[in-house]
């Protein structure tokens, strides 16, 4: 009889103390809500992310491509900055003939970027001196258009 009755005491203790077995169903339903919500938040952040790295290694293909570009005309040099010696080293398309000569087949960039334009200018900084300018230019979104553009001074040796 002591037994039963201390048994009884000590679960009627264990039940006061807020020892549980199991869980209600309060518990599994706001357990399930919050993984839900969890789930929600990086669905909904994935697109985004997945844009942002789109763009960012757009842009670091472009800083590239024009750096490339801005390199070789440093190559070149300021006398063989001319439309004939340009094209015949495969620096420029074979057309516009004037300045701002294009780029974009040569290096073929239709490759890397959604309708891209490559251009060189060139115009005389002094005497002594020619002022390039690289630009290219490429649809980033169906309606963002993007573009980076390096200035460089080459004088005369």
């Amino acid at each position: 009889m002591k037994r039963q009755k201390l048994s009884v005491r000590i679960l009627r203790q264990s039940r006061r103390a807020g020892v549980h077995r199991g869980l209600s169903l309060l518990d599994v339903v706001m357990g399930t809500m919050l993984i839900a919500f969890g789930v929600i938040a990086f669905a909904s952040l994935y697109p985004t992310a997945s844009q942002s790295a789109r763009m960012t290694s757009e842009y670091s293909q472009a800083i590239a491509a024009v750096q490339h570009k801005v390199d070789q005309m440093r190559a070149i040099g300021y006398g063989r900055i001319t439309y004939t010696d340009l094209k015949n080293i495969r620096v420029i398309d074979a057309s516009p003939t004037v300045a701002p000569y294009r780029f974009d087949g040569v290096d073929s960039l239709a490759n890397y970027f959604q309708n891209p334009v490559g251009t060189i200018s060139v115009s005389a900084y002094s005497a002594t001196i020619r002022s390039v300018t690289v630009t290219l230019t490429w649809n980033s979104r169906p309606t963002k258009t993007s573009s980076h553009a390096i200035t460089t001074l080459i004088a005369q040796e």
